[in-house]
C-alpha cells in the first residue's frame, strides 16, 4: 500500500473542507429557503403528517414531525409551513375558530395559539407521557388523553389543566387512551386500548366506562348524532349511540351472568384450596342520566384505521392502512325496531386515483369541511384530498416537493 506524502495529505484537508463548506453552505440554503432570491422554493424533508383540522371550506391546518403545522387559507391551493415552538411529533389538531387551536404531541405537550396557527404557546407539559388526542368544545372547555389513562381537562381555555381518572375499568392494566371527541361544556367520549369506551356528562367529574362485548384497540373517534364513531385496529369501527331502555336492560343482564360466572370460578378455586370463600366486594357503578350502547360494524377490511372525521350529514370519513372508508347510519323504519335492534350502518369504499399508491401508502389523519371536502395527509408528506359526492380521492401535493408550501418559521429561526 502506497504512503501519503505531506503535500497529498494536504491537498485531502483542503478538498474536505471544501466539501464541508458546500454541504453546510447548502443545508443553510435549505432550511432558509433563500440563497440571495427571497422567492426561491423551499424543499421540505417529507416527513410523516398526522393531524388533519379544517376550520373551514378555505382555513385548514396539517401537522406532523418535528412540530410542523401546515396552514392553508385558500381551500388547499397554497400552504404554509409553521414551526410549533418544540421539536415534537404533533398528534392531533383542535381549532374552535380560525384563530383559536389547540394541539398535542407525543412527548406530553400541550400547545394554544391566538392567532390562527402563526404563533403557538406550550401550556402544559406531561413530561414522560405520550398524548395522542385533544378536543375542545369551545373556547373554553376541552380534554386531552394519553397513555396510563391520562385525561387532561380544562374550563378556562387551557390556563389550568387538571387530571380526571375513569371509573368502572376492570382490566389489570390500565388503558392507553388514544381519541376524544367534546360534545360541549359537559358531555364527551374517550376511546382507548382494550376496547376502553368512556363517556362524561358533569364536565370530567366522572368518566364511566361503558360495556364494549370487543376488547379491539380503538384509535379515533368522531361525533355522529347524539352518539359517535369509533374506528381502530384490524378494521375495526364501532357504533356509539344512546342506549334504549331495552339496550340498557340487556348490558345489566350481561354484567350481573358475568359476575356471576366469576363468583362461581371463585368458590371453586377456594374449594380446591381448602379455604373458606370470601365474597369479593362489587362497587356499584354510578347513575348516569344517559348511557352509551357500543354495536361493532363490519368494515369488511382488517386494515388498521387511523383516524375517523364526521360530516355535516352526519356520516364518517375513516382513513388507515391502504384504506378510505364513508360510514353512513341507516334510518331506522320503526319504533319497534328502534327499541329491539342494533342500529344499521353501511360501509363503503372510497375510489382512489389510477395514479394514487392505495396499496402501499398509510393516511393518519382527516378531516371533512362543510362543503363535502375530504382532506387526509399521511405517509411521506402526502396530502390527500377527495368529495363526499364523488367518492374518489387522490394526492393534492406533497409538502416535500410542492412549490405551493412556502416556510414561514423555522427551528432555526423566522424566514
Amino acid at each position: 500500500m502506497k504512503s501519503i506524502n505531506i503535500k497529498q495529505r494536504k491537498g485531502v484537508r483542503l478538498l474536505c473542507i471544501l466539501v464541508l463548506s458546500f454541504l453546510i453552505t447548502g443545508i443553510a440554503t435549505a432550511e432558509n429557503g433563500t440563497s440571495g432570491d427571497q422567492n426561491q422554493f423551499h424543499r421540505f424533508w417529507p416527513d410523516d403528517l398526522y393531524a388533519v383540522e379544517f376550520v373551514n371550506d378555505k382555513v385548514g391546518f396539517i401537522a406532523g414531525y418535528s412540530g410542523s403545522v401546515f396552514k392553508t387559507e385558500d381551500g388547499g391551493e397554497t400552504w404554509g409551513a409553521i414551526y410549533i415552538g418544540a421539536n415534537e411529533l404533533i398528534r392531533h389538531l383542535s381549532f374552535v375558530d380560525d384563530t383559536n387551536g389547540w394541539a398535542v404531541g407525543h412527548r406530553g405537550s400541550i400547545f394554544h395559539t391566538a392567532d390562527g396557527g402563526l404563533t403557538w404557546e406550550t401550556q402544559l407539559q406531561d413530561k414522560g407521557n405520550y398524548l395522542r388526542d385533544i378536543a375542545f368544545a369551545d373556547k373554553n372547555n376541552g380534554w386531552a388523553v394519553g397513555h396510563g389513562s391520562t385525561i387532561w381537562h380544562t374550563a378556562d381555555g387551557g390556563k389550568i389543566w387538571t387530571k380526571q381518572t375513569l371509573t368502572g375499568f376492570e382490566g389489570r392494566d390500565l388503558p392507553r387512551l388514544h381519541g376524544v371527541v367534546a360534545k360541549d361544556a359537559n358531555n364527551a367520549i374517550l376511546v382507548g386500548e382494550f376496547g376502553t369506551i368512556a363517556y362524561t356528562e358533569n364536565g370530567g367529574e366522572l368518566w364511566l366506562v361503558a360495556y364494549n362485548a370487543s376488547s379491539g384497540t380503538l384509535l379515533s373517534i368522531a361525533n355522529q348524532g347524539a352518539g359517535a364513531i369509533a374506528v381502530g385496529l384490524d378494521g375495526g369501527v364501532y357504533a356509539i349511540t344512546v342506549e334504549t331502555e331495552a339496550q340498557k336492560a340487556l348490558i345489566e343482564e350481561i354484567r350481573a351472568n358475568k359476575l356471576a360466572k366469576a363468583e362461581e370460578k371463585a368458590r371453586k378455586k377456594a374449594k380446591r384450596r381448602g379455604k373458606e370463600y370470601v365474597p369479593k366486594e362489587v362497587v356499584e357503578l354510578p347513575e348516569t342520566e344517559i348511557g352509551y350502547f357500543v354495536t361493532q360494524i363490519d368494515s369488511g377490511i382488517s386494515n388498521h384505521l387511523y383516524d375517523v372525521s364526521s360530516t355535516t350529514s352526519g356520516q364518517a370519513i375513516a382513513v388507515g392502512a391502504s384504506a378510505v372508508l364513508k360510514i353512513s347510519k341507516s334510518e331506522v323504519v320503526s319504533t319497534i325496531a328502534q327499541e329491539t335492534q342494533d342500529p344499521i350502518f353501511s360501509v363503503k369504499t372510497l375510489t382512489s386515483a389510477e395514479t394514487f399508491p392505495l396499496p402501499f401508502v398509510w393516511i393518519g389523519g382527516v378531516d371533512v369541511t362543510e362543503s363535502g371536502d375530504i382532506w387526509a395527509a399521511g405517509l411521506r408528506g402526502m396530502i390527500v384530498k377527495g368529495g363526499l359526492e364523488s367518492m374518489t380521492f387522490g394526492e393534492k401535493l406533497n409538502i416535500a416537493a410542492s412549490e405551493n408550501v412556502k416556510l414561514i418559521s423555522s427551528r432555526w429561526g423566522d424566514k
